[in-house]
């Protein structure tokens, strides 16, 4: 106990910590995602920059092998299979001079290409690039170093000619350099549509004279962005641009471990994760029109966020001497309040106790406090003058120094397990020296640390209550008794009807698991369903004869006549409502609502089932009753209809070890 101011600023000056932490952390965090939503905008410019330059020399390339390609001596050339390289007269060797030297025109414009003039005599079979005119089946005429057999080329070449469109390859290997390779399809001499292509304009293009230089930004102030051209490939990512840090061209990395990869395979999306560095980043994507290529752009996460990082770090030491600080007056200034405040306390409690002993000895009840090991911790002077035992005395000792091993034994059971509420009560009946008592008992388990797994026990006498219920239940049960008996001499016929449909509708409730608080308002509803018949005339319900139309709507308000003297009347749960759906049927044409279905209660369907069967297996007057197999089979007969199926059918199981109900059949002389 003396401790407990000091834990208690312990934790408010942890609280305070851990708020505040919380707090600056929240606030850097917030400061760090606002720099990452700066460079993803920034990201996103700059990609769409770079997007932007490499489809426009894209479409420059485009431009040219399509002036070419609608040139008309191109498309003359590729349209007549006569037209070749060694053909004699002067006009055919003046138009190939012409069409070569206008495709080396074309190449030198495109300014693409390698110039024969800047190649070595040792660098000409690693060249592999230029400008081309193909057919379907060959390549008719190239410049000089066009990598005429590369089986790449030739594929491309027959794709664009099927697909009547432009292709652009991938950045390729070629003999260990790059190779971008772009077909544009030519159209034959005074063709009207596009169907019967014969040729094409093919370009192989090292891109790392001019299409990488493009990636190249010498002009931003950081050090670490870079633009990347990739490729992505079922669950790979392939580098087609160079790399930092010595990583060769066409490296390959994982989607999932890669930003490029992860960036890539959705367009537009940024990530923050490892590149092909290993290297956290921040990294976006686009497409690149015309190509299955993704430009990636992205910068190193500590270049980025290296401003957001100090500003972190300078908060977070202004934060540490504030709170060092805040912490030394904390303390002081607890220190300095705490023995008055411990006074106080001291006070308070010291009245409280007097106070809460003050209340426990002045009530009646029974009231005692077991601990975890169920020892007496307190007891109230109403238990100790009951007993005749010494308060003190008793304290710390075992609960069967006051009740008998039986008694302890019962209550000790009644004490809540850890899953329930903290809460339980029961009725019990008790017998302490040969005398009966009986309580209503609640056991409430403690909470608090100081009475952790301890349990207060509250023993208030209800001995009068319950005698004066039983008084009552008895004048109740009289009364019923001498009105059912009453019912009986109205209508001879049926004498023992109540009793007997008592009890058929009980067994059947039970049977199928109706509540015991519903049986008892069943059992209650069978006995006085039939009182609206005293309402009826005697001579009327001992006619043998068939009733009149008149006479049978004037039977039927007997339910009437039921409700209105029983609905004044306080009944433990809804007897009025089963009498009065008694004669409820489940396709609604029965009365005196017409109710059908669900809307029809399941106790009054057995009160239903119950009052038929009693009827036709009792004997009146005029004749026997029905045995119980024929009484069922008629009931099975108007299931679904009158009656329900299931309620028969518990009937129909509970009959077989009723044998006695057979001798209701019999006529009473």
């Amino acid at each position: 106990m003396n401790n407990k101011p000091a834990v208690f600023a312990f934790i408010l000056l942890l609280i305070f910590l851990s708020g505040s932490t919380w707090l600056v952390f929240e606030y850097v965090s917030s400061e760090k995602q606002r720099d990452i939503d700066s460079w993803q905008a920034r990201l996103n410019i700059m990609a769409e920059s770079q997007q932007g330059a490499v489809e426009n020399w894209f479409d420059k390339q485009i431009e040219n092998l399509n002036a070419l390609a609608s040139n008309p001596l191109v498309q003359l050339y590729v349209s007549q299979s006569s037209f070749v390289t060694n053909a004699t007269d002067e006009t055919s060797r003046g138009q190939f001079n012409h069409l070569k030297n206008l495709l080396n025109a074309t190449a030198n414009r495109a300014n693409v290409f390698t110039p024969v003039n800047r190649i070595s005599n040792n660098e000409e079979n690693r060249i592999h690039d230029g400008l081309a005119i193909a057919s379907k089946d060959k390549i008719l005429l190239a410049t000089r170093y066009f990598p005429i057999n590369e089986t790449r080329v030739k594929q491309l070449y027959k794709s664009a000619l099927e697909t009547k469109s432009v292709l652009i390859s991938n950045i390729y290997d070629s003999s260990d350099s790059p190779r971008l390779i772009i077909v544009v399809p030519v159209s034959p001499v005074q063709s009207i549509d596009d169907s019967n292509l014969r040729g094409a304009i093919v370009a192989v293009i090292n891109p790392e004279s001019n299409l990488f230089k493009l990636l190249l930004k010498e002009w931003v102030t950081t050090n670490t962005e870079e633009t990347l051209l990739v490729s992505v490939a079922q669950s790979q990512v392939q580098y087609l641009s160079p790399l930092q840090q010595g990583y060769k061209l066409f490296h390959q990395a994982s989607i999932v471990t890669s930003a490029a990869g992860n960036s890539a395979d959705v367009v537009g999306r940024f990530v923050e994760q490892p590149d092909y560095r290993g290297v956290r980043v921040l990294a976006t994507s686009r497409e690149i029109r015309n190509t299955t290529m993704r430009l990636v752009q992205k910068i190193d996460v500590d270049e980025a966020l290296t401003e957001a990082n100090v500003h972190q770090n300078f908060i977070l030491t202004v934060f540490l001497l504030a709170v060092f600080i805040i912490g030394i007056s904390f303390i002081a200034i607890w220190r300095h309040a705490t023995s008055l405040h411990l006074q106080k306390a001291t006070r308070r409690l010291r009245a409280r106790s007097e106070l809460l002993n003050a209340i426990g000895d002045s009530v009646n009840d029974h009231t005692f406090l077991l601990d975890h090991k169920n020892r007496l911790v307190f007891i109230n002077d109403a238990l100790t003058r009951s007993f005749s035992i010494n308060n003190v005395d008793i304290r710390g000792k075992a609960l069967n120094h006051i009740f008998n091993n039986e008694i302890t034994d019962i209550l000790l059971a009644m004490k809540p397990a850890k899953n329930e509420s903290n809460v339980r009560n029961k009725e019990l009946r008790l017998e302490f020296k040969d005398k009966r008592n009986d309580y209503h008992v609640s056991v409430i388990a403690l909470k608090h640390p100081y009475y952790k797994q301890s349990y207060l026990y509250v023993m208030h006498d209800i001995t009068e209550l319950k005698d004066a219920q039983g008084s009552h239940n008895r004048l109740m049960e009289g009364i019923i008794s001498t009105l059912t008996q009453l019912i009986d001499k109205h209508d001879p016929y049926c004498a023992h009807h109540s009793e007997r449909t008592k009890e058929v509708a009980i067994e059947v409730a039970k049977a199928m698991g109706v509540p015991q608080d519903r049986i008892d308002a069943l059992a209650m509803a069978a006995l006085l369903a039939n009182i609206g018949k005293l309402y009826i005339p005697k001579e009327m319900l001992t006619n043998e004869n068939p009733l009149t139309e008149e006479e049978e709507l004037l039977l039927r308000e007997n339910v009437n006549h039921s409700v209105g003297m029983l609905e004044g009347l306080e009944f433990y749960g809804p007897v009025v409502s089963f009498v009065q759906q008694k004669n409820e049927c489940l396709d609604g044409s029965g009365y005196p609502h017409g109710l059908s279905g669900d809307e029809i209660q399941q106790e009054s369907r057995i009160l239903s089932v119950a009052n038929a069967f009693v009827a036709m297996t009792s004997s009146r007057a005029y004749r026997s009753g029905k045995p119980v197999k024929e009484a069922l089979e008629i009931l099975i007969s108007e299931a679904d209809s009158r009656y329900d199926r299931h309620v028969i059918a518990a009937l129909f199981h509970i009959a077989e070890n009723h044998s006695d109900w057979s001798s209701w059949q019999q006529v009473e002389e």
